[in-house]
């Protein structure tokens, strides 16, 4: 918390004894607060009925009438014992922090601090339209990003049109949301929609699961089971990591597409079905195809149509914008009111590589979430793994800074200074021992340099208007900007989802 803030605050102390008022007024004095003080809660009426505190600080049994007569006084308990259930309850019903004497001093200072810009927080949001959550169960794909403008693109393309699909993606790229969007935008969308995962259900049980079968087929096979394929009729069936599908499985679901019939199990009677088919696989199915372990025949029955889900770390723009709806998702679930993102939170979710994708960073906002306070999620909610890539005081999104190479580069100087910069720049690098036998990868690594930091400055540091200039993708710009050491710099922080600045 900034020295202002704390300066333009004032803690009202209440019923405190005088070794714990004292340590209060000490940490107050440090942040430099104003402090008033109670000996009780009638004493203290006329000031809450005047206006309300910054903050007030109190014993844990004073905190319940203090919030039924002034709910919007923000409150610190203080302690004399570590109550475990005081303090989940004083927490549960809104208390900010909940403080057990002795406490360092440095500790109550932090705590105070970091209290007192949650009380801020909250009263600075007091006023701010309610979110409007998405509907419950409700899942959408979300996505601003290059990259997913052509999905979606190719999905409206695609869906209309009655024709098998494979889809492939890293693991948790949230390839079930697109084979659903496919089915919502087909011609049957009232039809069913239904999944199987392949790499889920023992090979025993999965062609049962797809085909049934009929009563005393096998042991415990008590009554006829309809399986998926008849189920879907009309509709859709969606098959996920179907790279894990036995082999025998492979050679029945290939005659059903190739003959739209099959049989359940135990029986003899042909059963018609009309199913759209969709599957799904992180892994390369071409190399399992090498391996024996899939089929040729089938693999070529189920990309009739193909899609490519991209992982979240190719999706820089749309990693905010996620969370965003992520924390708008599951607020109600957890009962928190987060509306912005503090920029140090924004600075970390671009600079974590996301292993899991979309999947782990939905998990990650809901840990995120459980622990949250107030209206703006802050770095400190954050699992532990992204902590390190939180750039304090950093936002990282807005304006940006021009980029510059250092002033030790050869290339800044040379290529920067009009006509005969390439030629002097060769020279240059011809005469240095080091780059014998490697000439023609330095002269043109210093110019990819070059041309980078131009492309950039020109565009003020906007990545895509920087890639389109030069012709090639944002993924491989932002390789070459990290090949190159190339950083951008941050002016002032207005990002399109409003992290929070302090």
């Amino acid at each position: 918390m900034s020295a202002p803030i704390a300066q333009e605050s004032t803690v009202l102390l209440i019923s405190l004894g005088e070794l714990e008022a004292r340590q209060a007024r000490h940490a107050c004095q440090t942040l430099g607060c104003r402090v008033e003080s109670a000996p009780d809660l009638d004493h203290a009426a006329p000031i809450l009925d005047a206006r309300t505190p910054d903050l007030v600080l109190c014993p844990h049994d004073l905190f319940i009438p203090l919030r039924r007569l002034w709910p919007q006084a923000p409150a610190v308990l203080l302690a004399q014992t570590g109550d475990s259930e005081q303090t989940i309850e004083a927490i549960k019903l809104g208390a900010l922090d909940c403080l057990i004497h002795p406490l360092r001093h440095a500790d109550m200072v932090k705590r105070l601090g970091d209290a007192l810009q949650l009380a801020r927080d909250e009263k600075a949001d007091a006023a701010a339209t309610p979110l409007r959550p998405p509907a419950p169960g409700q899942q959408h794909m979300v996505g601003h990003s290059p990259a997913m403008q052509e999905l979606f693109r190719l999905i409206g393309l695609i869906a209309p049109r009655d024709v098998n699909v494979l889809i492939t993606g890293e693991s948790g790229t949230g390839k079930e949301l697109v084979a659903r969007a496919i089915h919502e935008h087909s011609l049957h969308p009232d039809k069913p929609f239904l999944a199987v995962n392949c790499a889920a259900i023992p090979e025993t049980l999965l062609e049962s699961e797809l085909f049934g079968h009929e009563k005393g087929a096998f042991t415990g096979a008590d009554a006829r089971r309809i399986g998926k394929f008849e189920q879907a009729h009309g509709g859709t069936l969606f098959f996920d990591e179907v790279g894990d599908m036995p082999l025998a499985t492979q050679v029945k679901l290939l005659r059903v597409l190739q003959d739209q019939k099959f049989q359940r199990l135990g029986g003899t009677e042909l059963v018609t079905c009309d199913v759209r088919i969709i599957a799904a696989t992180h892994q390369p199915l071409e190399e399992l195809i090498a391996q024996k372990r899939f089929r040729q025949d089938l693999y070529y029955r189920l990309k009739v149509a193909t899609l490519h889900v991209p992982p979240l770390r190719e999706r820089e723009v749309d990693v905010v914008l996620l969370a965003h709806y992520f924390v708008e998702r599951f607020n109600p679930q957890f009962r928190t009111a987060v509306r912005h993102f503090h920029p140090e939170v924004v600075s970390a979710l671009l600079a974590y590589p996301w292993p899991g994708n979309v999947r782990e960073l939905e998990n990650v906002i809901k840990s995120a979430l459980v622990v949250a306070r107030g209206p703006i999620l802050r770095a400190d909610f954050l699992p532990e793994p992204l902590h390190h890539h939180a750039a304090p005081g950093q936002p990282v999104l807005g304006s940006i800074a021009p980029v510059s190479l250092p002033a030790s580069s050869p290339s800044a100087a040379m290529l920067s200074s009009g006509g005969g910069g390439v030629d002097r720049l060769i020279q240059d690098l011809s005469a240095q021992s080091e780059h014998a036998g490697r000439l023609f990868d330095a002269v043109v690594q210093a110019v990819e340099r070059r041309l980078i930091e131009t492309a950039l400055n020109r565009t003020a540091g906007h990545l895509q208007r920087a890639a389109g200039l030069l012709g090639i993708s944002r993924t491989t710009l932002r390789a070459k900007m990290r090949q190159h050491n190339l950083k951008l710099g941050v002016a002032d922080a207005q990002p399109p989802l409003t992290p929070s600045a302090d």
